[in-house]
């Protein structure tokens, strides 16, 4: 058992090895196995069970009859791992919202000072489509759009990734703590202040005005999302 561990982490040092280096990029087809096989010197089944491991991480897709290719399908491993952890672990959601907090500060703070014009557009649309809609369904899914469109605005690569993994993870667990919040807040105008503040400091690339926004969205999250 300890050998065909070793046989097929060889695969997957291999592969990350050839990643490191740039011979391999997302798209880029992967070495056959048998060329693997030979070039490891290991058994096909352990190169299988190596390119099994890489694609249960999201590294890898395999196309029946073409091969293996390069891929970039971390977010949903992600999200399922963190699904894992939080039920596993007993995590607490006000523990969950104090980590969305901690990467949207961060985000808006990058967004701040790296937003492009288009950023900046498309973010001013999204406020117009939250201030005309009609109803809560639609309030909530411009709100979301809101949120993701400045973490993109980050230009942070690694934030992104993570923090779509995390706000999949948190769909149901945002829709209904939006709707606690308009319950206590008996209404949505104050919360869409808030929005309306970390869009224009961005535009204006105030930071202290979009801290502003953002500091009150997660006050009314406090004070009126907690469970119960």
């Amino acid at each position: 058992m300890a050998e065909n561990e070793k046989a097929y982490e060889k695969v997957v040092e291999r592969i990350k090895q050839l990643v490191v280096e740039g011979k391999l990029v997302p798209g880029s087809r992967l070495p056959t196995e048998r060329s693997l096989a030979e070039e490891l010197n290991v058994s096909r089944n352990s190169v299988r069970e190596g390119l099994r491991v890489m694609q249960n991480m999201g590294i890898l897709s395999s196309q029946q009859g073409s091969g293996n290719y390069i891929a970039l399908n971390f977010d949903q491993k992600m999200t399922e791992l963190l699904s894992f952890m939080y039920f596993l672990k007993g995590i607490e959601e006000e523990q969950v919202t104090e980590f969305r907090l901690i990467i949207e500060e961060a985000a808006l703070r990058c967004a701040v000072k790296r937003a492009t014009p288009e950023d900046k557009k498309e973010l001013l649309v999204l406020l117009d489509r939250l201030d005309k809609a009609r109803s809560e369904e639609e309030r909530l899914k411009y709100d979301k759009k809101i949120h993701e469109n400045i973490v993109l605005a980050s230009h942070n690569d690694f934030l992104i990734t993570n923090y779509n993994a995390f706000i999949r993870f948190m769909d149901k667990h945002i829709e209904s703590m939006r709707e606690r919040v308009v319950r206590g807040l008996e209404d949505n105008h104050k919360l869409e202040v808030t929005h309306r503040e970390m869009v224009y400091g961005i535009l204006q690339s105030d930071l202290r005005l979009s801290m502003h926004g953002l500091e009150g969205h997660f006050g009314y999250i406090e004070q009126y999302g907690s469970q119960g």
